[in-house]
């Protein structure tokens, strides 16, 4: 029998999805075999296997997870070793051209992954952050709900919270990742997400800020970018009030797109990974591409 936390997924997914049709048989696929996808030693045996055929085979995800599983032991890190195989997964899995762009670092355990992928790939890595820690938000943003928890708790985001100076990061990246895949545009998302600083074409978006603020300020200033195809991930779906403004109407309006479907919104993506979700943009969102971007393709 399927959990209550299981059917309020599949009552998110599905209740989104039918405004979009194309997207209902993916959204069900999720939400059919969250039961099966919750553990990382799943994950990680689905994401080596997913090899065959893959641009990188068998033995080149057995050493991408090795020194994935030796970043998730020496950095510390507000994502889930979970999180890193499902984008890395996805990231693989896209065949359209552009940039990987990364706002939020911590103190660099997500960009060293990425900065491995990105140089696997051949795609330059474009990583933002203020490398203060979060800003200081008003009242509005400082204080969210979390859609995994009960009503009682409260995120209270403190200023400086999450800081990794560019000097870490940077030390981090070269001793686990892949430095010279990386650019680094230091500063508020306000200020850096500019026409300087950003590349014409991104496929692939990561967004980690957990201010609702924050959270529109990228998806404003990246998602014009995003390719035909394109993914953009966010580490604050479970979020009620990031949730709120990334799925607004006027902001999609203002746009000019149709607001897509954000997979795994106030769920994540499964339980290793409860944070996590994805828009993907364009016609191209149909169910068989959306599925193609998962572990259980």
């Amino acid at each position: 029998m399927a959990s209550p936390l299981h059917r309020l997924a599949k009552a998110t997914l599905l209740g989104t999805a039918r405004r979009v049709p194309l997207v209902r048989r993916a959204a069900e696929f999720i939400s059919e075999n969250l039961a099966e996808r919750h553990s990382y030693a799943y994950v990680r045996r689905k994401f080596i296997q997913n090899g065959d055929g893959s641009v990188l085979g068998r033995a080149g995800r057995e050493r991408l997870v090795e020194r994935f599983e030796l970043i998730d032991h020496s950095v510390p890190s507000g994502t889930s070793n979970t999180d890193g195989l499902l984008m890395a997964e996805a990231l693989l899995s896209l065949g359209t051209p552009g940039d990987i762009v990364e706002c939020g670092c911590y103190q660099g355990a997500s960009t060293a992954k990425f900065s491995i992928l990105a140089s696997l790939l051949g795609r330059p890595l474009r990583v933002f952050d203020s490398f203060e820690g979060l800003p200081k938000g008003d009242d509005y943003d400082r204080r969210d709900r979390d859609a995994r928890h009960d009503s009682a708790w409260v995120a209270d985001w403190t200023p400086g919270h999450y800081r990794g100076t560019v000097d870490q990061v940077r030390g981090n990246v070269a001793r686990y990742g892949e430095l010279s895949a990386c650019t680094f545009s230091k500063g508020w998302f306000a200020d850096t997400l500019i026409d300087h600083n950003l590349p014409q074409h991104i496929a692939f978006a990561f967004t980690d800020v957990d201010l609702p603020s924050s959270a529109k300020t990228c998806l404003v200033s990246l998602w014009p970018r995003l390719v035909e195809g394109g993914v953009y991930f966010s580490h604050d779906v479970a979020f009620f009030k990031v949730l709120e403004t990334i799925l607004d109407e006027d902001l999609w309006a203002n746009l000019s797109e149709s607001r897509p479907v954000l997979l795994g919104a106030g769920f994540g993506m499964c339980d290793a990974s409860p944070h996590l979700g994805f828009f993907v943009k364009g016609k191209s969102a149909t169910p068989t591409y959306i599925a193609g971007l998962l572990i259980d393709k």
